[in-house]
């Protein structure tokens, strides 16, 4: 198992094929292998990254206070790249990973080559009504993630199972092999987000993809398109988050249209 030691902790990697690199960085309770179905698609004509955030799967212990937590895994992921000398990449990132990628286009842009953002919000709307409702519940929330899988299993199994299979096993085995107290901790730090001022200036291409079965997340992502100057949002029919696994050759066909998009862009330039 690849591990790179570096930034005080562990970090559980994979790195499969050639070409410009792409980052896929997983969303809240699930791991690296949320995105298979991506490796299997892509790793023929691109170098695709998947790795473990500090604090999921095998990775390290995460131990930094909530508002720190989403800079130290940006970071760590900065690090990993060094460390395999590439410098820029495609990232892409679903729901808590679409913070990740937000967080790494404004505090890294120099190595962004391109970001896709998935099922994810750009703002917390900390300071509604609504958001402070949310907030509350959040810290209220410790209960769920201690609370034994299976009580929570029956609900998820309703929701995804029968239309989403794929989706569903993913979920379920986040669920069984979760570290409570660090998705606690990392459900806190999504609270206060805010990147519309900085994804105002992301000058590079950006693409946003979404479930239709989530009228919120909808919403939350035509938001974040309005805030890009170089952004494009597709709905995918018939998924909810993580929409990668809900409709995977769906969703694998408007990646490999983005990404050969920017090649030609590239070439062309």
């Amino acid at each position: 198992m690849p591990i790179a030691k570096l930034n005080g902790t562990s970090l559980y990697y994979e790195i499969n094929g050639t070409g410009t690199p792409v980052v896929f960085i997983h969303g809240h309770g699930l791991t690296h292998s949320m995105f298979k179905p991506q490796l299997e698609y892509f790793s023929d004509k691109y170098k695709v990254i998947l790795c473990d955030l500090r604090g999921n799967g095998k990775s390290g212990e995460l131990l930094q206070a909530p508002n720190e937590i989403i800079e130290t895994q940006c970071l760590d992921i900065i690090m990993l790249l060094n460390d395999l000398g590439i410098c820029e990449a495609v990232f892409v990132g679903s729901a808590y990973g679409g913070l990740v990628v937000q967080h790494i286009a404004k505090q890294y842009p120099e190595r962004v080559k391109a970001i896709v953002v998935a099922d994810s919000f750009c703002r917390s709307q900390a300071s509604t009504i609504i958001g402070k409702i949310q907030l509350l519940a959040a810290y209220c929330s410790w209960l769920m993630y201690y609370a034994p899988s299976e009580l929570v299993l029956p609900s998820i199994r309703m929701m995804y199972r029968e239309r989403w299979n794929l989706a569903y096993n993913e979920i379920r085995r986040g669920l069984l092999d979760k570290r409570p107290r660090e998705l606690y901790r990392q459900r806190l730090a999504t609270s206060h987000v805010d990147y519309t001022r900085c994804l105002k200036s992301f000058k590079r291409p950006a693409l946003c993809i979404v479930g239709d079965f989530s009228e919120f997340g909808v919403n939350c992502m035509k938001e974040m398109v309005s805030q890009l100057p170089h952004a494009q949002l597709v709905i995918i029919p018939n998924a909810l988050d993580p929409s990668n696994l809900c409709q995977p050759e769906k969703f694998n066909a408007i990646l490999q249209r983005f990404l050969e998009k920017q090649q030609e862009a590239q070439q062309i330039s």
